[in-house]
């Protein structure tokens, strides 16, 4: 569960800090994980990203799409609060997480990074044991030695890659090829056992059958998980997207069911972008 410290006043006006759990037993009665409200994410005096508003579904695979700079990766990483090591980044708005802002200064962000996992463009697996890669975040999350086994293999499955490494464990990770690499990210992420998983652009460095591997895994994960997927394919997106959200400059011009968006923008720079006139 997710513990959220919040700032509150007792009957003297004086501040006083409380802790909210979310138990995560009682659904919500919405399809929605998460909600962005008014988002917007600056660096310095840049606006990144310029008041979002849009849900993110639960059990669903959302993509975000749009050309090079229009704050696709930024909005995914300040779902899981990356962008808080960039000194100069700051939020306005709200991005509610089973009710909690998690933009809320006194999250811990330690434990949301847990629940809301993410996996970057280029493959970055340790410099370790394939083994190691798995359990050196379940052993700095406190996990039981005991239970680390099971783990292993079951996230390495969840990632369709215990087949092709289960008797290489000890092999360094450095050796697996590009599409195995980011499957094991995929499965570090998954170890850790979260409801969110954030993709960005997570086959844009792999060949055609990597890539397929990894798109079939998206569409397999969503039946257990919540993700997000920043890509620059339209292809993909159509492929394996449930919604879209096209920004274009900072903006969300438009968000909707993949399918509609695709076949039928309500938006001009929509069609424009899915139709190659620009990017």
């Amino acid at each position: 569960m997710l513990k959220v410290k919040k700032h509150a006043e007792n009957n003297y006006g004086e501040s006083q800090t409380k802790e909210r759990t979310l138990d995560k037993t009682n659904e919500p009665e919405f399809n929605s994980l998460l909600d962005l409200r008014n988002l917007s994410v600056y660096y310095g005096d840049h606006q990144a990203v310029k008041n979002v508003s849009m849900p993110i579904e639960k059990n669903k695979v959302t993509a975000f799409i749009g050309p090079s700079g229009c704050g696709k990766s930024t909005l995914l990483r300040t779902i899981n609060r990356m962008n808080d090591q960039i000194p100069i980044a700051h939020y306005d708005g709200e991005i509610n997480y089973d009710g909690v802002n998690i933009l809320n200064k006194d999250i811990d962000v330690v434990a949301l990074r847990k629940e809301i996992g993410m996996v970057f463009q280029e493959p970055n697996p340790f410099p370790k044991p394939i083994r190691k890669n798995i359990t050196h975040a379940l052993k700095f999350m406190g996990m039981a030695k005991s239970n680390m086994n099971e783990i292993v293999e079951n996230s390495l499955k969840q990632a369709a890659l215990w087949d092709e490494i289960k008797d290489r464990l000890g092999d360094s990770a450095l050796s697996l090829s590009g599409g195995q690499q980011q499957r094991l990210c995929i499965a570090r992420a998954l170890a850790l056992q979260p409801n969110v998983l954030l993709l960005d652009e997570p086959t844009s460095a792999l060949d055609p059958i990597s890539s397929a591997k990894v798109e079939d895994l998206v569409m397999e994960l969503k039946q257990h998980y919540t993700i997000a997927i920043v890509t620059h394919n339209m292809e993909q997106a159509a492929r394996i997207s449930d919604n879209t959200a096209f920004l274009y400059n900072g903006d969300l011009i438009e968000f909707g069911n993949t399918s509609d968006l695709f076949t039928n923008p309500k938006e001009q720079r929509t069609e424009d972008y899915i139709s190659g006139k620009f990017s």
